[in-house]
């Protein structure tokens, strides 16, 4: 509203909006008669226990208490704790040598909007949802791995969102405890579905208005949360009429597999492009900044990328062996490692079992025991500067 406070030399810890909002709900279950007994001592542990602390999951009493009970009286799990070594190291793969990789390209890109091709400008979008995603994605599986080595159970909180088909799908994937404490809360004490179809879409556009405050207080991201719920509401509206109707009829309308297939994939792609453009006012200091790249991207023309922005993607490790094998000769040699890294996480994000999948059914043998080593040091010599998650900012 064209105000300006100037609080200065204020300091908050990190991550107080997700231990405060773990604190309200355990006051909320309490107050509605949900808790009956918690020592002070279980308490403190409760809001204190450090590997959700500062970027969550947002637990609930209900999934920790329990386990917490259980501290002293259960034998150690090796192969779960080998498991929660195993799901910390691909976390910690996904945060310093995919999403940091990202990052630069990203800072690089936000730091010179002005000169964005078209090129540049859908570039700058892909790269910045896929560090937005190996990020967070990255956090919480280094939460639950660490988890898992104290026996302790936290929830999933990232599955797989690009996978989706559709916002509504989308949300249930993405920052899964965030969403429940808001359904929780104020959805459904706001009346939820049970007070007619217009009040139930109010009270789905209030949820996501909250998001995008809870976010940071800034229009960009009130715009960014709008074009959420928006969606959201016009998916569900479709939802709804398409239930209506096939109550109508009294039948089930069944499409072919091919038919399927192709409605699935449209709708992945169409979720993931439509989320990738919103995620632009979510990065964009300024909404006037947001709509620059919006600007760049329909009328910035057709031309190579930026060197500067794929010199990001030239990691000494990789690059070293381009020399080795004199790749570097050849023409637009200095894109080649951004192609090649953005093809393969394009291909994890889309096809490959997510990270918890894949730590579920891991038992250690030599061969993985070593290569999980290995992605380990790797990613310790890689920690050259300082780089903290994006959610801590929140």
């Amino acid at each position: 509203f064209g105000t300006s406070f100037l609080l200065k030399g204020i300091l908050l810890p990190l991550g107080i909006s997700f231990f405060t909002f773990q604190q309200i709900g355990f006051l909320v279950d309490t107050y509605r008669g949900e808790i009956r007994e918690c020592s002070f001592l279980d308490y403190a542990l409760f809001v204190s226990f450090f590997p959700q602390l500062i970027a969550g999951p947002i637990v609930n009493h209900n999934e920790m208490m329990p386990q917490f009970d259980k501290i002293g009286k259960q034998k150690l799990d090796w192969d779960r704790f080998a498991g929660g070594v195993f799901l910390f190291t691909l976390g910690m793969v996904k945060k310093v040598l995919v999403a940091d990789t990202f990052g630069k390209a990203v800072n690089w890109g936000y730091a010179n909007v002005l000169n964005l091709s078209g090129v540049d400008s859908a570039l700058l979008i892909l790269f910045y949802v896929l560090q937005l995603y190996f990020d967070f994605s990255g956090y919480c599986n280094m939460a639950r791995g660490l988890g898992w080595l104290f026996g302790i159970e936290i929830p999933v909180n990232f599955n797989s969102p690009y996978k989706a088909v559709s916002i509504v799908d989308f949300w249930k994937r993405w920052h899964i405890t965030l969403s429940r404490f808001f359904t929780k809360n104020v959805y459904i004490p706001l009346g939820g579905n049970r007070k007619g179809r217009g009040r139930m879409y109010f009270n789905l556009f209030l949820i996501y208005l909250l998001s995008g405050i809870w976010h940071g207080a800034g229009w960009t991201f009130v715009l960014w949360s709008v074009t959420q719920g928006v969606l959201y509401i016009v998916t569900r509206m479709w939802q709804l009429h398409q239930k209506e109707k096939r109550e109508k009829s009294g039948k089930a309308k069944t499409a072919g597999p091919v038919r399927r297939q192709v409605v699935k994939a449209a709708g992945v792609l169409f979720t993931f492009v439509y989320f990738s453009l919103t995620c632009v006012f979510f990065r964009s200091e300024t909404v006037v900044q947001a709509l620059e790249i919006f600007r760049h991207l329909f009328t910035g023309g057709i031309a190579l990328p930026a060197e500067a922005m794929m010199q990001s993607f030239n990691l000494d490790e990789f690059w070293y062996v381009i020399k080795l094998l004199h790749l570097d000769s050849l023409p637009y040699s200095q894109m080649y490692l951004g192609g090649i890294i953005t093809a393969v996480t394009m291909a994890v994000v889309f096809f490959a079992p997510n990270a918890d999948e894949v730590a579920v059914r891991f038992r250690p043998k030599a061969w993985n025991a070593l290569v999980t080593a290995g992605l380990f040091l790797w990613c310790v010599l890689s920690l050259s500067g300082v780089s903290s998650f994006l959610y801590f900012n929140f």
